[in-house]
């Protein structure tokens, strides 16, 4: 019997350690997720100090977001590359958005959350072609990687960290497109994610909850692939594409992804939830409540990250910014010029 009963409660922790949504929680009956009039007209005081200072921030990245547009605007030339970096620069106010209106709606907190990695996937796959446009094309950067002696590394995280024993491959234009592909078909299938989650949520209403959650469980394999992908192609790169800074920018848009993807299972349910950190409010659920502050502390990282951004990727010290470049070394003509003639009219 008590050998059943341990087999069982196994059982049970392994189902919630997959599906954090279905860790049980200490509330007497079940609560619904509310509507956002609802949940509106029922907030604590807390809860309205953090949609107000949620607000605040995201009011911030966007404004930040406009300073970093017109730094690309008016200092990058290309207008492919631009189109890239227009990509990239709204990633943080995309999903700081979509956590705050995550806070205000617990009902389509979900969706919101898997239409941000859905435009986190779209950027991961301009990362790939900003690789491809500054390398100068597939072939280019094929021949490069063969003149250099580099061979293609694949002990990249999150699969063969630690697998040293694995093969290296030859930088073909086919080896190279297949990385491509790995990170391709992740926003693919996040489209189709984001789909079924909306047709579920139109036939089941309430019920839908479930079917949501695993969707989103089924879909990690898609989404660590396309993060193997990413890695490896970045690492192979790295070096080639030093002067536009881009493994800065990889690192900032993939530690952004990391915080946004991974803090809500395994912190805010797998931890928070599991230990009662949340109490049932009178209209949020302990998981739904979990939802509301991880959306929070998101908006706040992207804050931090959009800062960091800023001072990160100086155009000073960056090739993408062609013409701050151009036009800083006609600055530094001229005043070079202005202190010989100076000098010369001294000594007249």
């Amino acid at each position: 019997m008590e050998s059943r009963f341990t087999l069982a409660y196994l059982l049970q922790l392994i189902k919630s350690l997959i599906v954090p949504g279905w860790i049980p929680s200490n509330c007497t009956t079940g609560i619904d997720q509310p509507p956002a009039s609802e949940f509106l007209s029922h907030l604590r005081t807390s809860q309205l100090v953090y949609l107000i200072i949620g607000s605040t921030f995201t009011a911030t990245i966007i404004g930040l977001a406009f300073v970093h547009w017109f730094f690309t605007w008016h200092y990058i030339t290309k207008e492919k590359r631009q189109n890239k970096m227009y990509f990239l620069i709204t990633l943080l106010p995309v999903s700081a958005s979509c956590c705050l209106v995550g806070m205000f709606m617990p009902r389509t907190a979900t969706i919101v959350t898997s239409l941000g990695i859905l435009y986190f996937l779209l950027c991961l796959f301009v990362l790939v072609s900003l690789i491809r446009h500054l390398a100068g094309g597939r072939s280019n950067l094929a021949m490069y990687l063969r003149n250099s002696g580099k061979m293609i590394n694949i002990q990249s995280p999150p699969f063969c960290c630690f697998m040293w024993f694995l093969p290296r491959f030859y930088p073909t234009e086919t080896n190279l497109r297949r990385l491509e592909w790995m990170v391709l078909q992740a926003p693919v299938v996040r489209a189709f994610i984001v789909a079924s989650n909306v047709i579920a949520v139109a036939e089941y209403r309430a019920d839908a909850r479930q079917w949501l959650q695993l969707s989103d469980i089924g879909s990690v394999a898609s989404l660590l692939l396309a993060i193997f992908g990413m890695h490896t192609l970045a690492r192979l790169t790295g070096e080639k594409l030093s002067e536009y800074k881009f493994m800065k920018i990889f690192r900032l848009v993939d530690f952004a992804l990391l915080l946004f993807t991974a803090q809500q299972p395994m912190i805010f349910e797998n931890i928070l939830v599991r230990f009662n950190v949340f109490d049932c409010g009178p209209v949020l659920s302990p998981h739904d409540a979990a939802k509301f502050m991880c959306n929070f502390v998101i908006i706040c990282e992207m804050l931090g990250l959009s800062l960091l951004a800023t001072f990160y990727l100086k155009p000073s010290k960056n090739a993408l910014f062609d013409m701050y470049l151009k036009d800083a070394s006609l600055r530094d003509d001229n005043s070079a010029e202005q202190s010989i003639l100076n000098q010369e009219y001294l000594f007249t």
